[in-house]
């Protein structure tokens, strides 16, 4: 049974600024060979295409690398869709996406480095974990 894995933007955009950390353990070494499943949806995407954009990243990368590495992300995840209306589950809605694309993807997991998802208290099936926990987790 393959681990299905929601993860959050934020952590694939420190991925891409420094390639370092638990982050980068999950998606160099285990996704890539294939100890889960990464879920994705349309939201998630447009997510990361809007904080890479922001301006203080303009002098880590520049468009051609933002553009292919959400095109990466496309092609590696699986995607879901939710609905365009997602009900209220976190104390930022901006969050909300998230938890829909775990309940859509049957997801197991959400990786987040976000304080407010990672205290988040759900009756969902997934658990919400860091990407240092899950990297434990997988390793044991």
């Amino acid at each position: 049974a393959f681990m299905r894995v929601v993860i959050d933007p934020n952590l694939l955009v420190s991925y891409l600024l420094t390639h370092r950390g638990p982050i980068a353990q999950l998606l160099d070494v285990h996704l890539a060979r294939e100890d889960f499943i990464l879920v994705i949806c349309a939201q998630l995407l447009e997510e990361l295409n809007r904080v890479l954009k922001y301006d203080k990243f303009e002098r880590y990368f520049n468009d051609e690398t933002r553009l292919r590495f959400i095109a990466l992300v496309a092609a590696i995840g699986e995607a879901v869709e939710i609905p365009e209306e997602v009900p209220p589950i976190t104390r930022d809605p901006k969050d909300d996406y998230l938890i829909a694309c775990a309940i859509a993807g049957n997801a197991n997991f959400i990786i987040s480095g976000d304080k407010d998802i990672l205290e988040l208290k759900t009756e969902n099936a997934f658990q919400i974990m860091s990407a240092r926990q899950f990297v434990d987790l997988i390793a044991r």
